[in-house]
């Protein structure tokens, strides 16, 4: 009787260590997909976030932060930060990256150039809702501001896809 038990045992160990292992080993295409696409998402909010974060910090000319930024600084701490994406440090080398977008079809974590399209001298990061984060000026500072006709980007690019 005590074998009996003892073999029951082992079979239902085994059984269920077999088990276990199959179920680890069989790869699920679809969720891996999904996960994909959710960080993407999550990489908008995160950069979102962490730009208005920054509201409110002093504008320094060639600074890339914690504390205070250039406008092209403050773009290259976000994204490397949120997003773990390395941008160059200047405008001139950060519109050379991601697809161009239409304004029109901004998504959340969109960068803004004023200036030509090849050569911008400023650089936001939309935030959504018409908004955008900026180190705007000296005196400004890192500021949230609407998108207006008054000072229009000139440009968009998708950084994360």
């Amino acid at each position: 009787m005590s074998f009996r038990r003892s073999l029951v045992k082992v079979v239902a160990v085994l059984s269920l260590f077999l088990t276990g292992t199959s179920l680890i080993n069989v790869p699920n295409v679809n969720q891996t997909q999904t996960v994909q696409a959710a960080s993407t998402k999550e990489k908008r909010n995160a950069v979102v976030k962490l730009a208005n974060k920054q509201v409110g910090k002093r504008y320094v000319y060639g600074a890339t932060g914690p504390f205070s930024f250039d406008c092209s600084g403050l773009a290259q701490y976000v994204y490397k930060r949120a997003a773990k994406k390395t941008l160059p440090r200047t405008t001139f080398g950060q519109v050379t990256k991601g697809k161009r977008v239409s304004m029109n079809h901004l998504k959340k974590g969109d960068l803004l150039f004023w200036g030509s399209a090849a050569s911008p001298y400023h650089v936001g990061i939309y935030v959504g809702g018409g908004k955008y984060v900026h180190a705007a000026t000296p005196s400004q500072g890192v500021r949230k501001q609407a998108l207006s006709g008054y000072f229009y980007p000139s440009a968009a690019k998708r950084v994360l896809n």
